[in-house]
């Protein structure tokens, strides 16, 4: 199957196809998709582009939609670095020459752990719905997708991001994604899947498309 995508931040254009293509065939492919492309290509680089943090004392970071105040703080003698929450506020316990990226990668691993969480419990709730077996998933950094379904492998790939948008956003793309092993395409049948679980996912998918997510 052949398929294109535009990318953000900059519409960069990822087409791919079967090896055994013919040349022909995907030129005619992108040509009878330039339009569809060049309007998905405005409409990525219009969007706000991402803030980039520093991971200092007063900047604020999104947790699940929500914005908190980044505090950070020295550990003491052989105390390794962790981060705290505690409902109000969210504070990395670094040491004196943390790097941005050791602060970043610190706050990430929070990140992994809470979104773990709370994609368990989605998952948990569909699979009884759905009367399914358990699908096994992993986290990982995506720069352009929020899940990912492996039909060879029937497991799942959410993107890191996702601890920083809304729950009900969270909540739409587990329950996308584990309609896959069903249904592999975007058709009438997917959609009507969907739609009987979670009516309001159209809502849910548009809001997801508003949101930039810092780095």
């Amino acid at each position: 199957m052949m398929r294109v995508r535009v990318l953000p931040p900059d519409g960069t254009i990822c087409a791919t196809a079967p090896r055994w293509s013919p040349r022909k065939a995907v030129i005619e492919f992108l040509s009878d998709r330039y339009e569809w492309m060049q309007k998905a290509i405005h409409k990525v680089q219009s969007r706000p582009r991402p803030i980039q943090l520093n991971y200092s004392e007063g900047e604020q970071v999104l947790l699940f939609g929500t914005p908190y105040t980044l505090h950070t703080q020295l550990v003491v003698s052989k105390e390794k670095a962790h981060v705290s929450f505690d409902g109000q506020s969210i504070t990395l316990h670094i040491k004196p020459d943390s790097s941005r990226e050791a602060r970043a990668a610190l706050l990430q691993s929070f990140y992994k752990e809470r979104l773990s969480m709370v994609v368990t419990v989605y998952m948990n709730d569909y699979q009884s719905k759905l009367s399914c077996a358990p699908i096994p998933f992993r986290i990982l950094r995506r720069k352009s997708v929020w899940g990912t379904y492996n039909v060879r492998s029937r497991s799942i790939i959410f993107n890191l991001a996702l601890a920083q948008v809304p729950l009900e956003c969270v909540q739409y793309v587990v329950l996308h994604e584990m309609t896959h092993q069903y249904v592999h395409a975007h058709n009438a049948e997917f959609y009507q899947r969907m739609s009987a679980f979670m009516p309001d996912w159209k809502q849910r998918r548009a809001t997801l498309k508003t949101i930039s997510i810092a780095h």
